[in-house]
């Protein structure tokens, strides 16, 4: 079994086909069967006993109300109907009009958070709604090198979380957004709340030079959005990641034909794009053909992919 393939299908949404794909193979570990286990209480049964970091009542309530949410988008119900549920049970916890906008709401719930002591970040990681709240925050400058010049930006480093948005909740914890990038800088997950290595390749790769290009994309093409945006931050990944073919078997597992889904969709247009160059076909998932050619060449088309692009 592909562990990684299971959380895959979390990432695109479809936790049920996850389960599925789970239940398929015979022999398990313990840890597997504890892992479906985990996955039946939340999202079959519904009778997880859920944990959460405050003892804030009203905090509480706010968390179940989207854990609800995610429960329901997760399990292929749908998200218009979703919604409206998660905003009238928004509404009753503020004790406003069930007819308030989301975006209202979420804004009322940003300016009580803060009142408590925490940040509130509302609105959509794509194609989900989802809050990310968290306690501290600590902030750096950089300088990054991109494909088409250098990007300065200042890092925002956050930790101490009640909420990680859908993905978190889909993977408990196994994934999620590592960061995003907003017009005052970029903002880094710290989920363990311990000093970070800056000069890691993840941090200098997967996250800063990933996020800076979003930075740079949204001054250059403020009218590019979702996949667009993150085809082109993935390829520089691609381009500058020391372990070419490990970014190549994430990309080949987070691949999905869905315009919807923002970063499985641009996964999957890279795979594509990169196939057509190598073999002459329409999408090569299998990594060991991938290992007949030199990294360096793959990071090379995935450059001029991204010039392409540009």
């Amino acid at each position: 079994m592909d562990i990684e393939k299971f959380y895959a299908k979390c990432f695109q949404g479809n936790v049920l086909e996850a389960i599925d794909y789970l239940k398929s193979f015979e022999n398990n570990s313990e840890d597997i069967l504890e892992l479906e286990r985990k996955y039946i209480h939340r999202f079959v049964t519904q009778d997880e006993v859920l944990k959460f970091d405050s003892e804030d009542p009203w905090i509480q309530e706010v968390l179940k109300c989207y854990y609800k949410y995610y429960i329901s988008v997760l399990t292929n119900n749908d998200v218009q109907e979703s919604e409206k549920q998660l905003t009238i049970s928004l509404a009753k916890t503020l004790m406003i009009n069930e007819g308030t906008d989301l975006d209202e709401i979420e804004t009322k719930l940003e300016s009580i958070f803060r009142e408590k002591g925490y940040f509130f970040l509302g609105g959509r990681t794509t194609p989900y709604r989802g809050p990310y709240i968290w306690k501290t925050t600590n902030k750096e400058d950089f300088l990054v090198e991109l494909p088409c010049g250098n990007q300065k930006l200042t890092v925002f480093f956050i930790s101490e979380f009640l909420m990680l948005s859908w993905l978190h909740f889909a993977t408990f914890g196994r994934h999620h957004a590592g960061g995003w990038a907003k017009e005052e800088g970029i903002y880094y997950v710290n989920t363990d709340n311990k000093e970070i290595d800056t000069q890691s390749a993840d941090f200098q790769v997967w996250f800063l030079k990933h996020e800076a290009q979003h930075l740079s994309d949204y001054a250059k093409y403020p009218n590019l959005e979702g996949a667009g945006l993150e085809y082109r931050a993935k390829l520089v990944e691609l381009i500058y990641y020391p372990d070419t073919f490990k970014k190549l078997e994430t990309f080949i597992n987070q691949s999905k034909n869905d315009k919807s889904l923002a970063h499985p969709y641009a996964a999957f247009l890279i795979i594509k794009g990169l196939s057509n160059v190598f073999f002459g076909e329409e999408f090569v998932g299998d990594l060991e053909k991938w290992r007949a050619y030199d990294s360096s060449s793959i990071s090379k088309e995935a450059l001029n992919l991204f010039m392409e692009n540009d």
